[in-house]
């Protein structure tokens, strides 16, 4: 899916929820040492309540998109996974097996592991979760799958992993590090657009009576970029838009 195309996708659910979201993650314990499992994560998010629809197909479904996205986060952020478990491409999306399964066989038991769960995050990885609750904590499971369906790499796992018999071939369902590293300048659009939303809103211009919202920190409104905009706008199906510089490049949508 064109990265344009994506953005306009998820940034429906910003306008409407996410960016009037000022919740934070509870209390931690500031440490940090060896690299949590997915498991570990989920737990985290299971103790926040964002396992929306509990001990349920859909908010089993949620869970595994919320470590999905909180993975490319970090891969987005700091260059590395967040944790090294493989995750499978399902006909709903990305999954952490072990987790799926843990959730679903034994969610009692799980449930009470996260309740008295505390771990030692840095900082950075105190920031991961805490973005991608903001982000995408607020999203159905099924809205949550459709952003997930928008990563040409899921696609290309799933099929793979398609075997000629009905069955499905989970080895060859699993997405590298590598594989996901080539779309990640989506989740990198993402999480600016949402800044832009829930931060700074107010930074905006009007050209010809179109409204272009913008991050100071990302972009210099030039002459240039005026020009560029007064063009556009010539043309412009909407009278808002978010704007916001990819390298260099002015990208409207």
């Amino acid at each position: 899916m064109p990265i344009k195309t994506f953005l306009r996708k998820i940034i429906d659910f910003f306008r409407n929820e996410c960016y009037t979201n000022d919740e934070r993650v509870d209390s931690i314990h500031m440490g940090g040492g060896q690299m949590l499992t997915a498991l570990d994560y989920a737990k985290y998010f299971i103790r926040q309540g964002l396992d929306t629809n509990p001990n349920t197909y859909d908010g089993n479904m949620k869970l595994q998109k919320l470590l999905f996205f909180a993975n490319l986060i970090s891969i987005a952020k700091r260059g590395e996974p967040l944790f090294d478990d493989p995750i499978m491409a399902f006909a709903n999306g990305c999954v952490v097996e072990s987790v799926r399964l843990k959730y679903k066989n034994n969610y009692q038991d799980l449930l009470k592991e996260s309740r008295s769960f505390e771990p030692s995050l840095t900082q950075e990885e105190y920031d991961i979760l805490n973005l991608t609750s903001e982000i995408f904590g607020h999203l159905s499971a099924k809205e949550l799958s459709n952003l997930n369906h928008g990563f040409d790499f899921w696609k290309s796992a799933y099929n793979r992993s398609q075997c000629s018999d009905g069955f499905k071939d989970k080895e060859q369902s699993i997405i590298s590090n590598a594989e996901m590293q080539s779309e990640i300048e989506k989740i990198k659009s993402v999480i600016e657009q949402y800044k832009i939303l829930k931060n700074e809103r107010a930074f905006k211009e009007i050209v010809n009576g179109v409204v272009f919202y913008y991050s100071p920190e990302n972009i210099s409104m030039t002459d240039d970029i005026f020009e560029q905009l007064y063009a556009f706008s010539q043309n412009a199906d909407e009278d808002v838009y978010n704007i916001y510089s990819d390298n260099g490049k002015l990208v409207i949508y």
